[in-house]
């Protein structure tokens, strides 16, 4: 009878820990399904504008009449200003990661002195013959 009980109480355990380890998830993961859900759906729309996109690209390539030379060169002339521009933006941002890099080293070699001088302080406490401790 007592074993037939601690079966029973057993099983009991093993039902309610399954039962409660099924239902959180499903209970805490609802939110976290919608923003998946969101998302996803997001996915599928830009796929589909980038397919448009896609599709008006390679009609426009070749719908592309050729035109004159001064066409040529300007188009030319346009993609080098382009590219320069982009050349020079990228310039701008190495020099801001430089100055950010010329800070953090300032900063690192100002938080070594206040060490240093942390560290002498201590030394001039601990050593007999100062006075530092008295003032």
């Amino acid at each position: 009878m007592k074993e037939n009980l601690i079966l029973l109480g057993a099983i009991a355990v093993v039902l309610l820990m399954v039962s409660t380890a099924t239902a959180v998830p499903q209970v805490h993961s609802t939110p976290l399904m919608k923003t998946v859900s969101e998302i996803e759906q997001k996915r599928v729309i830009l796929e589909g504008e980038f397919g448009v996109c896609a599709e008006k690209l390679e009609d426009i390539s070749f719908n592309v009449q050729p035109g004159g030379i001064i066409d040529t060169i300007i188009a030319i002339i346009l993609f080098l200003i382009q590219l320069l521009n982009s050349i020079i933006q990228f310039i701008l941002n190495i020099m801001q990661i430089g100055n950010l890099i010329l800070a953090l080293i300032d900063a690192i070699m100002t938080l070594i002195d206040v060490i240093t001088q942390f560290i002498e302080w201590i030394m001039e406490i601990l050593n007999p013959e100062s006075f530092a401790a008295i003032t």
